[in-house]
């Protein structure tokens, strides 16, 4: 094998890439994580009073289905029971029991995370049977009306049905009889179930459902639509006018199959609201219920199943690896002169808590100081593990300055130098000093000029959020991490400092 690790570096890349796809194309995950998704707040409000002293009061309620992730539910009942039930398809909220006359509020809020790029549904659904109140004279009148239609294709046949009820039968018309019969038809059972009875006939799978417009609002009824079934996707039918709903706009299933969304027993409803707004929910939430929602075993095995408390702990310590990527760039291929090569990548993940200013005054001051005092307890000869014990009690006493000093003056970002790496700062000051001695006070400058200068890109990039979610959500980026490190490894070309520092040789 002649380049090991080059075949290394691409198995890698491979395997990155087979596990990101996956996610993204079977599991329906997002292609580029943002820090923040648009979602819905439902809140419903309602009294209820008895004409008995039990009530029961059924309200259809929103439910995770492919199309959206309904989280953050909080339910209201005074002093009614509360229980959810399924009825079909529907999540059905029920509250019940003994109120006073003056009546009891209910309420139920939930966020409604909406997700994009829905995959098509991929099973047709059976073709429901007819409406229990159409006769067999009607069902046989539908399917001499939609014959024409028969032999064009799904969603034309959709357009030729939503024209009837505007009475649009296209040329030539059918039969003046069957106009009349159809018209009498629709007069005794209305337009919704006519145009239930002709989507039927023309073997279109379509449903009623029961919901509300997913816009700013505040409604007292929700409304009903149809939706049918052309092969690809539901598409939605306004029932009176037969008007087809663009795809932009959005709607919120409360009931389908005709359920009502809202059922008393033993009570009336002297009022109801239901309000929508706008929100915006950060992405590790929205992936959070996402995941925890899912039975895919990489779902299973995500990162957001772990104890929130150990996430933030994982958030920074993905973020090691890119750091390090980020040494191996800066280092070998641009060439700056760094102290040691973990110490950057550390001193930027400190500075996380400190804040890139007050960090960089921190370690600057800290340096300097142990310099001074490394200069000074050089002449005590003393050997190389007490002298760096001491020099790390030299730095304690430095971060308890600081901290004393940052209390004092109400600055919390001072008080926050215990989380630097204080060991490294240690390890900083023996070799600040040994370069200082053999190299120069020039050299010994550049060197900690190069290390603040890595620190402070390092911190740059990993502090982006959009970062820290996409390695979250795909930890198998670390994969592809580990291959440019690798191919890093194998350059042995020049470094775009040298091409600086030797410019005058170039032009000879």
């Amino acid at each position: 094998m002649k380049h090991p690790a080059f075949i290394l570096a691409v198995v890698l890349l491979v395997l990155s890439a087979a596990f990101i796809s996956y996610r993204i194309i079977w599991l329906g995950y997002p292609l580029f994580p943002t820090p923040h998704v648009k979602a819905w707040g439902l809140s419903m409000e309602a009294r209820v009073k008895p004409y008995q002293k039990e009530v029961v009061l059924r309200i259809g309620l929103p439910s995770n289905h492919t199309g959206q992730v309904v989280v953050e539910e909080q339910i209201t009942s005074g002093s009614l029971g509360f229980n959810l039930l399924r009825e079909g398809p529907n999540q059905i909220g029920v509250w019940s029991g003994s109120i006073e006359t003056e009546g009891e509020i209910i309420g139920y809020r939930a966020t409604i995370l909406l997700k994009p790029n829905r995959p098509p549904q991929t099973r047709p659904p059976k073709l429901e049977p007819y409406p229990v109140t159409v006769g067999i004279t009607e069902q046989t009148l539908a399917k001499r009306l939609v014959a024409r239609w028969k032999q064009l294709p799904s969603k034309a046949r959709l357009l030729a049905i939503s024209g009837t009820a505007a009475d649009d039968w296209g040329e030539p018309p059918p039969d003046t009889k069957d106009l009349q019969a159809w018209s009498e038809f629709r007069e005794k059972h209305g337009q919704r179930t006519v145009l239930l009875v002709l989507l039927h006939a023309a073997n279109l799978p379509a449903r009623t459902v029961d919901g509300l417009l997913l816009t700013k609002s505040v409604a007292s009824i929700p409304i009903r639509w149809i939706e049918v079934w052309t092969g690809q996707e539901w598409n939605k039918l306004q029932p009176e006018t037969g008007m087809i709903y663009h795809k932009s706009v959005m709607f919120l299933p409360l009931t389908t199959g005709g359920l009502p969304p809202v059922r008393v027993s033993r009570g009336k409803l002297s009022e109801i609201r239901w309000t929508l707004s706008q929100q915006i929910v950060t992405q590790w939430r929205a992936q959070f219920e996402r995941t925890r929602l899912s039975d895919h075993l990489l779902d299973r095995l995500s990162l957001f199943s772990l104890p929130p408390e150990f996430q933030n702990t994982f958030r920074i310590f993905l973020l090691v690896p890119i750091g390090a990527l980020m040494i191996c760039v800066l280092r070998n291929l641009i060439g700056f002169p760094t102290f040691g090569i973990f110490m950057p990548v550390l001193m930027a993940l400190a500075f996380r808590s400190t804040g890139l200013i007050y960090g960089l005054i921190i370690f600057a001051g800290v340096v300097l100081i142990g310099y001074v005092v490394r200069r000074l307890i050089d002449r005590l000869h003393l050997l190389l593990v007490p002298r760096l014990s001491l020099i790390l009690t030299l730095v304690i006493v430095c971060f308890t300055i600081v901290a004393l000093f940052g209390s004092k003056f109400k600055l919390r970002e001072f008080m926050a130098v215990g989380l630097l790496p204080f060991v490294i700062l240690t390890m900083t000051i023996e070799r600040f000093f040994v370069i200082m001695e053999e190299s120069g006070a020039r050299e010994g400058l550049h060197t900690a000029m190069g290390s603040a200068a890595v620190a402070t890109i390092t911190h740059e990039i990993i502090h982006i959020e959009s970062l820290q979610l996409a390695f979250f959500v795909y930890p198998e980026l670390l994969f592809a991490v580990g291959a440019l490190q690798i191919l890093l490894g194998r350059y042995t070309g020049y470094r775009l400092s040298e091409f600086i520092r030797f410019r005058n040789l170039r032009g000879s």
